[in-house]
């Protein structure tokens, strides 16, 4: 951030409520300092913090700095001079007076250096049952006079449709639409956004991204990990409203929804609200659940109940595999296949599309499926690919895997973290990546009536080992619908599984290792990949 310009007549607020909590420690506050590091924060910026916890500010660097990848070299002063700009504001969420303490504290900062209009921006880092009141107070207690009010919603986006329409009232009588950021980090990658220049500028993709050429979407997320970090939100929430409510569900709408009319924000909205619209409401039939057990070869790999933070008699599905279907006149009878799972064999999220089988005679190829497949990942590292067969060296007419890589990176070009970028965009009103809240209502209408199957009738999810790939019903169940599997020397899990997948299918994990970007896919840590 720049010193402060004695013309600039406009300052800027953001206010982190729930600023004791592990979000806004490990993720949060180190965005704001890496943009304020960097000047990317308007001038006049004042950071507050609020939560029930007394926080001082000398206390309270000393726990966030270990995630900020300081260089102590290069920016202790300034790093110093940041945490001048905080204001640590103690408050209970429920009572209206601390909010008023809230807003006296903003209005000094404010007018301290005679800037007449305030834009001000609260980021609720908060557990959902404190939303209620703190979006009520805010909207009666804090919203600026004189400039924009911003405010940022993370999930669980409540449980179900009956809860989440109190939930869109409240918040829609609080604040306008056009003051809701409703967050989704996986709008804000740079893989994610590439995929609209590739489907929409690109005669290729454009013109064969549809039910004539297009066999069937897998959408896949898997984190080798298990479940530790927010037990208690995840045994509550489980894998469904976890990442597919919300994650998996924006996927599909980037790969599914027909080019915007224009490059406004509404036109982008309107046409992930349209897709949501045309997603059939799936039943029991199109669901697999499982949950994990102790791994056959690692003793130490627990299964999900034997966890001490877990109950015994726990439902909650650790993995899910949902089928859904479109109609629309571009996807009628394409199978989307979203699967999710925790403590698998390894942490990857990707978009697969697989297109329509070729009839192939040369080769050797007569009793193989031949499919191509464009595939979009997200994790361990970002790459567009295509997986196609070439011919191999040699005289014999024969056919090898190989994938044409759409490198979407150059090798020198760092881009922003999606937590940084996204704030950006909060700041500057960019609202083309945040969900509306319509948007929200509509898949929890796609997802309500098995949610409430599941959690009424408590049906046992089926089991799977600790750090494989799941259930095998499940990939029974992608094939009937459509989708082939296509193996390779990775697959590895069991005698059962292989003997299984070598006679119906074969798995491929990849695109060819020679043509992957020459860099090590980092670990990610479980809260980096929800």
């Amino acid at each position: 951030m720049q010193p402060i310009d004695p013309n600039n007549d406009t300052a800027t607020s953001f206010v982190v409520l729930g600023a004791s909590g592990k979000l806004a420690k490990e993720k949060i506050f180190p965005a704001l300092w890496a943009l304020y590091r960097d000047n990317r924060l308007p001038q006049g910026t004042r950071i507050f913090t609020y939560c029930r916890t007394k926080l001082h500010t000398r206390t309270f660097r000393l726990t966030c700095a270990p995630y900020m990848d300081l260089d102590p070299e290069r920016d202790p002063p300034k790093f110093n001079i940041f945490w001048t700009t905080v204001h640590c504001v103690q408050g209970q969420y429920d009572q209206a007076d601390d909010y008023v303490a809230l807003n006296e504290a903003m209005v000094r900062q404010e007018t301290k250096h005679n800037q007449v209009y305030a834009n001000r921006i609260f980021y609720l880092a908060l557990p959902p049952i404190t939303f209620d009141h703190v979006t009520l107070n805010l909207g009666r207690m804090c919203k600026s006079p004189l400039g924009c009010t911003r405010i940022v919603v993370e999930k669980p986006f409540a449980r179900n449709d009956l809860t989440f329409k109190p939930y869109q009232t409240l918040l829609c009588q609080s604040f306008k639409e056009s003051q809701i950021y409703m967050i989704d980090h996986y709008l804000s990658k740079q893989i994610s956004q590439n995929l609209f220049g590739l489907r929409f500028a690109n005669n290729l993709w454009s013109e064969t991204l549809n039910n004539r050429h297009v066999a069937a979407v897998m959408i896949t997320w898997k984190c080798e990990k298990p479940v530790k970090d927010h037990a208690e939100y995840f045994n509550f929430y489980g894998i469904i409203r976890d990442v597919m409510t919300n994650h998996m569900m924006q996927l599909l709408a980037l790969v599914a929804m027909d080019k915007p009319y224009s490059n406004t924000i509404d036109d982008l909205r309107d046409g992930r609200l349209k897709i949501f619209k045309d997603v059939v409401t799936p039943d029991m039939g199109d669901v697999i659940i499982g949950q994990y057990r102790r791994s056959e070869t690692d003793p130490e790999k627990m299964g999900y109940t034997e966890h001490s933070y877990i109950p015994k008699d726990s439902m909650t599905p650790t993995f899910a595999m949902v089928v859904l279907h479109i109609k629309s006149r571009r996807w009628s009878g394409v199978p989307f296949i979203l699967r999710a799972g925790k403590a698998m064999n390894d942490t990857k999220i990707e978009v697969r599309m697989q297109y329509k089988s070729v009839a192939c005679d040369e080769g050797n190829s007569k009793d193989l499926d031949i499919r191509n497949e464009l595939v979009l990942r997200l994790a361990p590292f970002e790459e567009i690919f295509m997986r196609l067969r070439l011919k191999q060296p040699g005289e014999e007419l024969c056919l090898k895997e190989a994938a044409l890589n759409l490198r979407v990176d150059e090798r020198d070009t760092k881009y922003m973290p999606n937590f940084r970028s996204q704030i950006l965009d909060i700041l500057k009103g960019n609202q083309s990546m945040f969900m509306r809240t319509d948007e929200q209502c509509e898949i929890w209408r796609i997802f309500s009536p098995i949610l409430q199957k599941i959690d009424l009738d408590r049906p046992k999810p089926l089991p799977y080992n600790f750090g494989t790939r799941g259930p095998l019903l499940a990939y029974r169940k992608a094939e009937r619908v459509g989708f082939v599997f296509f193996t390779s020397d990775e697959w590895r899990e069991s005698k059962e599984n292989l003997d299984y997948t070598v006679k119906s299918s074969r798995i491929l994990s990849g695109p060819h290792y020679s043509l992957k970007p020459n860099r090590k896919p980092a670990k990610l840590k479980p809260s980096e990949i929800e």
